[in-house]
């Protein structure tokens, strides 16, 4: 039903009110068409026919189809030509019987016109239809209108249109506010789209920078360089949802930029082939050279842009230095098979998260070299220790001590089978008493349970704590065999600290003597004197019984004629 409404009587008007009163027009004009084409029908058909009713009825009818046609064009003026119309047909209608009450009939046109056309018809209409009656009465010889016809046909002119003006008004207020209210709620869309949006970026952004955060995090946990390089763009490209991701080093020369870690198929395919660019060709280049971001967000479109055969798919690309400590070690291309997927926001927190991993790369390498250094450190110094504990023992063979229920007492050089163990193998040896008694050969009465443990210094062996207990108390614990390897490491810590000690001692006594036979020596600006202090000091500080200086000029000043001068004491 709507749909046939809409399809007869909408008018194409984008005034809302316009629209309204043309469709309800369009309905007035098509009920009086219908019932002056019945009107005419039966004046036809029944009688009586009048020609001049029937042009009235004819031309009604054109004039109706007219005004209806140019209403569904969003036209205004069809209805005033329609009250117009009617205005002066209406008193026509009457004009032999103006005294009759049913003139009060004229009264349609007036009430119709705010239902069709603007209020202030409403009074023009009712009087015209009032001037029409006397125009015709006087001009007909008919008898005047009825006073109180034409009283209410004033009356219902002034109230029609003080009240359609009232209700016009509000309707056109309310309007306002309806396109008021549409336009802020359009407003309010836009705002709620864009902040969509913002909030959609905002969430975007706040996931590149918990991934980055993530990525900083494992990449500063791990010190293996190789180990961090891998899992990094391991990383990146599971998190980011990317392609394809690459992170270049430069080589020793800094001329090239080799490709460490690739993810995927592709990745170990260019490792495989060595893959490389050199500094400032391509985007990992120009990025190295420049030591700034370079983003192309149609791959295809960048003119510096290297492809290798293995990353077909790339659509976009961005490729970011490895900034530390004020210089660039390399670049991170990291690769998406969509168009326009890295914009600027994207860079920076990109770029925050290349500059971090870099950093990583740097400290690792420093660590690396560090804990290089560290082991050259302490093999030199391991080895200088052990030389220094094999002199001592060499000169000091029978280092040894025991104790007993007599005391602590010099030990007899015996090295017993367990201690023999230790003292190779680096490692506690216990020995149950069957053990015992068969590597001594059976000699002991009691059976024992021995215990030795190495004593080291640096790593190396250089003596055996060794004990027993009998054989009835049981087993070694652990506990007991961890408290005699804690014993023994202090030990060895506090031998090592006496050695170096008497060492820094000898050291200084050695710096003093040689500071004070200096200064005896520069006491004197005779030759003869300085050489005999010399003489005299050496001897004295090295308890020799003879000590000799000489001075060979001649060969010294390459003369032919030697001349010695001695002094010996």
């Amino acid at each position: 039903m709507k749909n046939i409404l809409d399809r007869y009587f909408n008018v194409q008007s984008e005034d809302e009110l316009v629209a309204r009163k043309g469709r309800l027009f369009n309905f007035i004009v098509l009920v009086t068409s219908v019932a002056v084409l019945l009107t005419l029908f039966k004046d036809i058909v029944f009688g009586p026919t009048v020609p001049e009713y029937l042009a009235l009825e004819i031309l009604s009818l054109i004039i109706f189809g007219v005004l209806y046609w140019y209403t569904r064009r969003g036209h205004r003026w069809p209805p005033q030509v329609f009250l117009t119309f009617m205005a002066l047909l209406m008193p026509y209608a009457f004009r032999q019987d103006f005294q009759n009450p049913k003139v009060l009939a004229l009264a349609a046109p007036v009430v119709m016109v705010p239902l069709v056309a603007s209020s202030r018809l409403c009074i023009p209409v009712a009087a015209a239809e009032v001037v029409m009656l006397y125009v015709i009465s006087f001009a007909s010889d008919y008898p005047s209108p009825d006073p109180i016809a034409v009283i209410v046909l004033g009356v219902l002119g002034m109230v029609s249109w003080l009240s359609s003006s009232i209700i016009e008004n509000a309707l056109r207020e309310a309007q306002h506010h309806a396109r008021t209210l549409a336009e802020t709620n359009r407003e309010l869309q836009a705002s709620r789209a864009l902040l969509e949006d913002y909030t959609r970026e905002l969430e975007r952004r706040a996931d590149y920078l918990e991934t980055s955060a993530e990525v900083s995090r494992s990449a500063t946990s791990i010190l293996d360089t190789e180990q961090l390089i891998q899992q990094t763009v391991e990383l990146i490209r599971e998190r980011f949802g990317l392609y394809y991701v690459g992170l270049f080093l430069l080589d020793a020369t800094g001329q090239w930029a080799v490709l460490r870690a690739g993810t995927g198929e592709a990745g170990r395919a260019m490792l495989a082939r060595g893959h490389r660019l050199k500094v400032g060709e391509g985007m990992i280049g120009w990025c190295i050279a420049n030591a700034q971001a370079r983003i192309a967000l149609d791959a295809s479109e960048d003119m510096v842009r290297v492809a290798p055969p293995e990353l077909s798919e790339t659509r976009s690309e961005a490729a970011l230095p490895l900034r530390s400590r004020g210089r660039v070690i390399g670049a991170l291309t990291i690769q998406s098979d969509q168009p326009g997927v890295f914009d600027q926001n994207v860079v920076v927190v990109l770029q925050t998260m290349a500059d971090q991993v870099a950093v990583a790369i740097d400290n690792a390498r420093l660590f690396a070299e560090a804990q290089e250094a560290l082991e050259a450190t302490r093999r030199a110094y391991g080895e200088l220790s052990r030389e220094a504990w094999a002199e001592l023992l060499h000169a000091q063979p029978d280092l040894a001590y025991r104790s007993d229920e007599r005391g602590v007492t010099k030990a007899e050089s015996i090295w017993r089978p367990e201690m023999e163990r230790a003292l190779q193998e680096g490692r506690t040896i216990t020995l149950d008493g069957d053990q015992s008694r068969s590597q001594d050969g059976g000699t002991d009465t009691e059976a024992k349970r021995p215990l030795a443990v190495p004593i080291k210094v640096r790593g190396h062996v250089i003596g055996v704590l060794d004990t027993y207990k009998p054989d009835h108390a049981g087993e070694w614990t652990p506990e007991e065999v961890s408290l005699l390897e804690t014993l023994a490491d202090q030990l060895g810590m506090a031998l090592e600290s006496a050695r170096l000690l008497d060492e820094t001692r000898r050291h200084a006594t050695r710096d003093q003597m040689l500071a004070d036979i200096t200064a005896r020596v520069r006491a004197s600006m005779n030759p003869e004197t300085i050489l005999r202090t010399a003489v005299r000091e050496l001897g004295l500080a090295l308890g020799a019984d003879r000590a000799s200086v000489h001075l060979n000029v001649g060969r010294g000043l390459g003369t032919s004629a030697p001349q010695d001068q001695d002094s010996e004491q």
